[in-house]
C-alpha cells in the first residue's frame, strides 16, 4: 500500500462483516511513517452514518 502525504484528506470507513459500509469520516493526515498512520478529525469535519 502506498503512503499518504502530510495534509492529505483521507476517509475512514467502518465496514460490517458482509462488506457493507456502516460509517465514514473525513480525516487529515498528520504523519504516515509506514509503521503508523497518524490522522486527526478537525472540528466540523464531515461524517456519515445511517439514521437509526
Amino acid at each position: 500500500m502506498g503512503s499518504f502525504e502530510t495534509g492529505e484528506t483521507v476517509v475512514r470507513r467502518d465496514v460490517h462483516r458482509g462488506g457493507q459500509v456502516w460509517s465514514e469520516q473525513a480525516l487529515r493526515v498528520l504523519e504516515d511513517t509506514g509503521e503508523a498512520l497518524v490522522a486527526a478529525c478537525a472540528p466540523g469535519a464531515e461524517a456519515r452514518w445511517p439514521a437509526l
